[in-house]
């Protein structure tokens, strides 16, 4: 799309830094104004908070707090008012690390979100077979897995529908004649979800009785850590089982070391069912994978069939806090994250807590909580970035200057969890032989002061 017109380059307190006639370029990933005199100004569409259009203006908010305004675009203005908002749309869907999923249908609305974070306003609402997105007209996009939404409600006399998702509650309305599809589509989608995860857990511990089942199904969700000991409550044999069914062969050796240094009573554990759309995003990286570790790694779908063959494919992995002490119940300020399919080419290793606050964990009375507290903020970014890893283990230079890499550059700098996890990461021992991994494993823990 090309257009011309005038412009306002706004600073943090509205002043104007620039003006006057311009150029406006945009395609799938970059906006570029052009002004009549002076240097043209490039930047990332993942880099505007938002695109409003009304009364012949267009507004771009930038993520610095700068504004760009454009104005008198003629005949131009109705088309590149909706193409842009498409382009930032699709763009704010690839920095959400959801290009890859399976699109389900699209929704007009306005939407209100309470609870740890606030926003409201229109919205067009992407729903996804396993994710649901929310690309506000006026405010940051997000997005929340249908596995964590706790209950999905319709008030048909409101015609509003109503998402709880632990603390945080989505209230859809103004989808007018399509709020009942939109429900109805939503809770299918849900109850698909539900119904592949049932399945996968029957699979992989089939000694459950009914009971039992339903209970590790509300504890174990799909893309969701669960305590070992919550586990083992349900039925003694349940973490065992996952550890002889979700532990390739190849990598048990990894595991076990890191069984033995870790706190006892404090493992966790968990699995990502592979799609569709994961292993197609597989195959056509495997060309690279097989040259670089690293592009293996990007995709959790990658190479990465189910430790037990004859079940769905599934990505387990276990979250461990490492011991203070060998043996001791007491955590180091340390969590390994294994990927035990074969998926899993490194361990990674991330603090458990704030350097201030590692002292805390020495107190029984509060190590419990504060280590389940971390390891549910772990697992909610990796969820968040759809198990990819290079987002969390490259630098914020590798991130910077690779052009690949920008999206995610785009989420480390937008997610406050994402900057956090990033923050926290210490380092990852690769699966090149147990020697090789426990050299990298001292060297980490040496550095790490644990």
């Amino acid at each position: 799309m090309d257009a011309q017109g005038k412009f306002q380059y706004l600073d943090q307190n509205g002043a104007v830094v620039q003006e006057g006639a311009c150029r406006v370029h945009f395609d799938a990933q970059t906006f570029t104004l052009t002004p009549q005199t002076g240097a043209a100004l490039a930047l990332d569409l993942g880099d505007l908070d938002s695109v409003t259009a009304a009364n012949y203006e267009v507004r771009l908010p930038v993520y610095t707090g700068r504004v760009i305004v454009l104005r008198q675009l003629g005949k131009s203005y109705d088309n590149l008012a909706h193409d842009l908002t498409e382009a930032y749309r699709k763009r704010a869907i690839e920095c959400l690390l959801l290009e890859d999923m399976q699109e389900v249908a699209r929704f007009s609305a306005s939407f209100e979100l309470t609870g740890s974070v606030s926003a409201f306003g229109p919205a067009e609402l992407r729903l996804y077979q396993s994710n649901l997105a929310v690309l506000p007209a006026a405010a940051q996009s997000f997005q929340w897995r249908l596995a964590d939404i706790d209950q999905a409600r319709l008030d048909s006399a409101t015609y509003e529908v109503v998402l709880q998702c632990g603390e945080d509650r989505l209230k859809v309305t103004r989808l007018a004649k399509r709020t009942e599809e939109f429900c109805d589509k939503l809770r299918d989608a849900m109850n698909a979800l539900a119904i592949k995860t049932a399945q996968a857990l029957h699979t992989m511990l089939p000694f459950l009785d009914p009971d039992q089942l339903q209970s590790c199904a509300g504890v174990l969700r799909e893309g969701r850590s669960a305590a070992l000991s919550t586990l083992a409550a349900i039925h003694k044999q349940i973490p065992a089982a996952l550890a002889a069914k979700a532990v390739d062969q190849d990598l048990k050796p990894y595991y076990d070391k890191l069984v033995a240094r870790s706190a006892s009573g404090l493992g966790y554990a968990g699995f990502k069912l592979i799609r569709a759309e994961d292993g197609e995003a597989a195959d056509a990286g495997s060309a690279a994978s097989a040259q670089n570790e690293s592009d293996a790694e990007d995709n959790a779908a990658s190479d990465a069939p189910d430790a037990d063959a004859t079940g769905p494919q599934t990505l387990y992995w276990f979250l461990l806090p490492l011991a203070a002490k060998p043996g001791s119940s007491v955590p180091a300020n340390v969590v390994a994250w294994e990927a035990s399919s074969r998926a899993g080419r490194a361990t990674y290793f991330f603090r458990l807590v704030e350097p201030g606050q590692a002292a805390q964990l020495s107190d029984p009375t509060r190590a419990a909580a504060l280590a389940d507290a971390s390891i549910h903020r772990l697992n909610r970014v990796l969820a968040m970035l759809n198990f990819r890893r290079r987002p969390i283990y490259l630098s914020d230079d590798e991130l910077a200057l690779d052009p690949r890499f920008h999206r995610y550059a785009i989420a480390a700098r937008r997610l406050p969890e994402v900057r956090e996890v990033r923050v926290s990461f210490l380092g990852r021992a690769l699966h090149a032989s147990p020697e090789a991994w426990q050299a990298q494993l001292d060297s980490i823990l040496s550095k790490s002061g644990a």
